[in-house]
């Protein structure tokens, strides 16, 4: 019965002492996550800038219009939920530079609002390529006149060009980067598609 027992202990702190030689230091965890968000800020700029470098021509203020319809909120919302959570198990400070209540709240406050930032030119960039990617309509070719011709200058000092006409099938305004220069009343000829968010676009 004594050496039952005495067994039974051992075999606890043999697996008692595995578990510690095999458990990853806490300042090994914390290194690997540091490393880590490099790799998703990559994997979320690639996301963001795919269809630019793609897709010649496309409706950005359509599909701005249904990232915020139908994404903004909810993802907002889960931020809100899963942010705080993510910021107290892997952000957090602590010892000497833990900071106090207040700047916690400010600090899981940003990473929330970045976040949604994030997510949100994400989710505009997923519509404009899955309208492609799931695009089976028939090429249409467009003829419109013109109705407003503005330009807008990027951080980067680029000057941008854009058109706005009538959709011939929703009868709506369609804004559309174009590139060149047009005179109000001249006729806009492309082949386009309709792809799968109904979003005018053309890779050619």
């Amino acid at each position: 019965m004594g050496n039952n027992r005495r067994d039974r202990k051992r075999r606890r702190e043999n697996h008692r002492i595995a578990k510690l030689k095999n458990a990853e230091p806490k300042s090994g965890r914390l290194e690997r996550w540091k490393n880590n968000p490099l790799i998703y800020m990559i994997a979320c700029a690639v996301v963001i800038a795919y269809p630019f470098f793609t897709i010649k021509y496309f409706e950005s203020h359509t599909a701005l219009k249904l990232a915020a319809k139908y994404f903004l909120l909810p993802i907002f919302i889960v931020l809100v939920i899963v942010g705080p959570r993510f910021y107290m198990k892997h952000m957090r400070l602590t010892g000497k530079k833990q900071l106090s209540k207040f700047g916690d709240f400010v600090s899981m406050a940003v990473l929330i609002l970045l976040a949604t930032g994030i997510f949100f030119w994400m989710s505009f960039s997923l519509i404009i390529t899955t309208n492609k990617w799931f695009d089976r309509s028939e090429t249409v070719i467009i003829q419109e006149r013109v109705t407003l011709y503005y330009t807008d200058v990027t951080k980067n000092g680029r000057l941008r060009h854009y058109i706005q006409f009538t959709d011939p099938k929703t009868e709506e305004k369609v804004d559309l980067e174009v590139y060149r220069k047009f005179e109000i009343g001249e006729i806009f000829e492309k082949e386009m598609n309709y792809g799968a968010w109904g979003i005018l676009y053309s890779d050619k």
